[in-house]
């Protein structure tokens, strides 16, 4: 049997890398607890939840000869509405976001996490919730 492909052993090691988030760790919030790898929401909207997701992959253009690519990804975090302090929460998710990646490197052959935006958005598409989009890119040899 073949091996999982690179793409999502990227994918699985960020998650768990993410998992980490948790304030006994040094972090600003418990995001970690609630990390899941397919694009779905989480069962419960009351519950603060942190989805990551690829998003597409291409060649690098920086390597443009040989075997290097570029992974997109996104990680979504949604928050209640109800909370008093939802925007604040979010800012803070997404600086812990970016602390547990910064020059972390998932995979051998592959370069540091690079986290390229981080959009926040309230009551998207009228769901009640606040959620922190960051987007993330992988350099990675196949």
């Amino acid at each position: 049997m073949a091996d999982v492909a690179r793409t999502w052993a990227l994918l699985q090691r960020i998650a768990a890398r993410l998992t980490e988030i948790r304030i006994d760790n040094g972090f600003r919030t418990e995001v970690g607890t609630a990390v899941a790898l397919e694009p779905a929401q989480h069962s419960d909207e009351s519950l603060v939840g942190l989805t990551l997701a690829a998003l597409g992959i291409q060649r690098d253009t920086n390597q443009p000869h040989g075997r290097h690519r570029v992974l997109q990804a996104l990680a979504e975090a949604t928050l209640p509405v109800t909370l008093a302090d939802a925007q604040l929460r979010s800012h803070d998710i997404a600086a812990d976001i970016e602390d547990a990646l910064d020059a972390w490197i998932p995979l051998p052959h592959a370069l540091p996490v690079q986290v390229e935006d981080i959009v926040f958005l309230d009551r998207p598409e009228g769901l009640p919730v606040v959620a922190v989009q960051v987007a993330l890119t992988i350099r990675y040899r196949r």
